[in-house]
């Protein structure tokens, strides 16, 4: 299956052996400072046809100076090796936790693994076989992690156009042109990563305050969650047509907050207000009509509320004043409840002698 690449990840990693590492969900390999050995031990890699070739192995590392590391590899046609006149299959025995680190090195020196010191782009042209096994060692105090591990059985486009006699496998001109050749393919995988990149739904999440720059949308650094930031990204050209109205700030809330919020607008309530002197509508409606209060259903913490003020002032009418009041618990009677004469809720709220001033606590009225 010539042309087949193999990704080396998360789930791959879990079903080894990586004594004195910590696997993380994206499939990066950290190494745990807290123990002495560090090892990582894969499963074979099963190419479907014997005498299969291989070719160019590479991942991505990060390695303080004083620290070396070491890659294994070999292929063999056969999965197993006789051990104690018993054949046992050669992936079981790497990937025990009970055998000795010795004894598998020992085994790695005696099988002809290869060894590669501290490279992260390898070419595995001399090795030959259906199945293909790889085992990482890391020695040294320091900080290290490993992800984007990948192994290519894919031919080299380069040397398939030159003539047969010059297609020698493993050769000087091979090895030559191979760096061409995997500067040309590190090239074409950046273009076909370009869809994801600028698909806003798989993006990695540090283009997506880039894209907003781009849309006219400020969203500061850091300041927003990521689920937020996409979506609003997403929206943001609908956002920019609906910008200065109610239905903008109704959009904005709804996507920050993930409920709906209600606006209130003087102009509403101006007559009313401006007839009767009605201190609450005051509060709520304000005093000029510039004034837009957003009534939330629930508390909120100051980094929501800064949040959802950040973003609304961007679509705010013009010279419009925006206050956020965040509305309390209140008692609430499920549905086909009913009081008769007299009933009472009782609610232990706060206590109140005149406007504005509230009393709190352990204060107490004799």
């Amino acid at each position: 299956m010539a042309g087949a690449s193999y990704s080396i990840n998360h789930n791959r990693i879990r079903r080894g052996l990586y004594p004195g590492f910590e696997l993380k969900e994206d499939g990066t390999l950290i190494l745990d400072p807290r123990e002495g050995v560090h090892m990582l031990y894969l499963r074979a890699i099963d190419a479907g046809e014997e005498k299969a070739s291989w070719g160019r192995l590479r991942f991505q590392v990060s390695c303080s100076e004083d620290m070396v590391y070491y890659l294994y590899a070999a292929a063999f046609d056969q999965d197993s090796f006789y051990r104690r006149q018993q054949p046992v299959p050669i992936e079981d025995f790497l990937c025990d936790a009970q055998e000795s680190r010795a004894i598998k090195r020992q085994f790695l020196q005696e099988a002809g693994f290869a060894r590669y010191t501290s490279q992260k782009d390898i070419l595995l042209y001399e090795l030959q076989g259906r199945y293909l096994y790889l085992v990482l060692e890391v020695q040294g105090e320091g900080q290290f992690s490993m992800r984007g591990m990948r192994v290519d059985r894919q031919g080299d486009p380069f040397m398939n156009t030159f003539p047969e006699v010059y297609r020698e496998r493993g050769s000087f001109f091979h090895r030559y042109l191979s760096v061409f050749s995997s500067i040309y393919e590190d090239f074409q995988e950046e273009i076909e990563e370009l869809p994801r990149l600028l698909d806003l739904d798989t993006c990695p999440a540090f283009l997506l305050p880039v894209y907003a720059s781009w849309l006219g949308l400020a969203v500061g650094d850091n300041f927003l969650e990521e689920p937020v930031l996409r979506t609003l990204v997403k929206e943001a050209f609908s956002l920019n047509r609906m910008k200065g109205t109610k239905a903008a700030l109704l959009r904005i809330a709804r996507i920050v907050l993930g409920e709906d919020v209600v606006v209130l607008e003087r102009n509403v309530m101006g007559a009313y207000i401006e007839k009767e002197e009605v201190p609450q509508m005051n509060r709520l409606y304000g005093r000029t009509a510039q004034d837009v209060t957003i009534l939330v259903g629930r508390p909120l913490t100051e980094v929501k509320r800064s949040q959802l003020l950040f973003l609304l002032e961007q679509f705010s009418p013009v010279r419009a004043r925006l206050h956020v009041v965040c509305l309390k618990r209140a008692c609430v009677l499920d549905s086909y409840s009913y009081l008769d004469w007299n009933a009472m809720v009782p609610w232990q709220g706060q206590g109140r002698l005149d406007r504005e001033q509230e009393m709190d606590g352990a204060v107490c009225l004799g």
